[in-house]
């Protein structure tokens, strides 16, 4: 009934497999062209009119991922890739990709919503034989006793038996999309054995990267979750050091790169704290779980408030750094340089700058925003600036939100000559070296810096 795995290279070379894939987002558009590439037809569905409009013409809103748009190009021009708003262009698959949003809500509890909505449109379309590959990242347990009772629902059909599902969460990292795609292992957990095995075999042909099964949808998930809470934790413990050593007079930065001249240390920096669809997230796919079977994760969720905490930091050393200066937020022009969540990509989700900038303005500061990924565009209620000069010239603080390759290479001198002195710089993602800044007769504050 599934796709023969022994059969799966010459299929995609001839172009005898129909791969659909849901969601055309910064995650889904790559995995499509990918898949168009290896020489299977590839449906992309997406509820966005625009997006569809840009694909089928060969251009994608991620120019921040380099090579992307120029593959997007070919795979279009062959026809191998086309877009579409109507779910049933992807009748006949012999794959199905789900590449949705699984946010969370303000509750911080997961939103489904969006994944379940197509989970149900895809149960009326899919045929027997066919593939459902969860790409979503959810929590353990939501593919068993959420989407598969959604699609046997819809279809009439059962799940390991008439049709195949499942998990492969997706590993890459915005901005290095393309790379991780080919390099990164796949992590692949079906509801029967045949489901993980067409889907190891199709991602290894196509991705030419290696695909690690595990025993179910669930485990697969659990795996992706705790890799990134991984990270989220031990950022929230430099966050917690870093507060500390403010208070002590000792620099963060020269313990960190002390201990890593050990083996076996891990290196995780403090900062303004997490954004992004994942980081501030994941670890909330957990709690919810681990509330259903009454076992809470207090150690995660204690890391995610110290995270959350964090820009609020991030303004009160803005208050102390002006403060130096004989100055106050309100009433200051404070340059803020750097918006998206991560360096070098455009991408505002969840980035905490958007709330550093509220609560400035709410105290009454002018806030200046560059970010070179978003010039002339309107974010949280502010206009970009156009270029970095007009952002800084009249500052009393210079912010720095964001670890951009650019703003390492600061020109102090022009800046300390453009701003209001005196003036200070908050360095929250350690871009700017302390001894520089002060020398041109900056006052420095940075997050765990001395």
């Amino acid at each position: 009934m599934y796709i023969p795995t022994a059969n799966i290279g010459e299929s995609l070379e001839k172009g005898r497999l129909t791969i659909a894939v849901i969601g055309l987002g910064r995650i889904g558009l790559p995995t499509a062209v990918s898949f168009a590439e290896a020489g299977a037809k590839v449906i992309g569905i997406d509820i966005n009119a625009e997006v569809v409009s840009g694909i089928n013409v060969g251009r994608s809103r991620f120019t921040d991922e380099p090579g992307l748009n120029d593959r997007l190009r070919k795979v279009v021009t062959n026809g191998k890739l086309k877009a579409s708003t109507r779910i049933e262009d992807m009748a006949g698959a012999d794959a199905i990709i789900v590449a949705v949003p699984t946010p969370v809500d303000d509750r911080k509890t997961p939103d489904y919503s969006y994944i379940k909505s197509a989970c149900e449109n895809i149960s009326r379309q899919f045929k027997g034989g066919s593939l459902i590959i969860i790409e979503s990242t959810v929590g353990p347990g939501t593919v068993e006793g959420i989407i598969v009772p959604i699609l046997e629902a819809g279809s009439g059909m059962r799940a390991g038996k008439d049709f195949g599902v499942a998990s492969c969460p997706e590993r890459a990292d915005p901005g290095k999309i393309m790379r991780d795609m080919v390099n990164v292992p796949r992590i692949i957990g079906g509801v029967d054995g045949r489901s993980a095995d067409v889907a190891a075999a199709l991602y290894e042909k196509v991705l030419g990267t290696k695909a690690v099964k595990v025993s179910n949808p669930k485990t697969a998930n659990a795996a992706k979750l705790m890799e990134n809470i991984f990270r989220d934790v031990n950022i929230a413990l430099a966050n917690e050091f870093a507060l500390l050593y403010e208070k002590l007079g000792i620099d963060s930065m020269e313990v960190i790169n002390a201990c890593a001249t050990k083996y076996n240390f891990v290196p995780h920096y403090p900062g303004a704290g997490v954004g992004g669809p994942c980081l501030p997230s994941n670890s909330y796919y957990l709690i919810s779980e681990g509330v259903k079977v009454g076992n809470i994760p207090y150690l995660v969720r204690f890391a995610r408030e110290i995270n959350d905490r964090m820009p609020d930091h991030v303004v009160t050393l803005v208050e102390e750094a002006l403060n130096e200066v004989k100055k106050t937020v309100k009433g200051s022009r404070i340059s803020v340089l750097g918006l998206s969540y991560k360096p070098n990509i455009k991408d505002l989700q969840l980035t905490p700058v958007e709330r550093i900038c509220s609560e400035l303005k709410e105290m009454g500061a002018s806030c200046a925003i560059f970010d070179p990924y978003c010039i002339g565009e309107t974010a949280f209620g502010f206009r970009v600036e156009d270029d970095l000069r007009s952002a800084v010239k009249g500052a009393d603080c210079i912010l720095i939100g964001t670890a951009h390759d650019e703003f390492r290479k600061l020109d102090l001198g022009m800046l300390a000559r453009l701003s209001n002195s005196p003036a200070a710089i908050v360095d929250a993602r350690h871009v700017v070296d302390p001894r520089r800044a002060r020398e041109n007769g900056f006052f420095y504050r940075g997050v765990g810096r001395i």
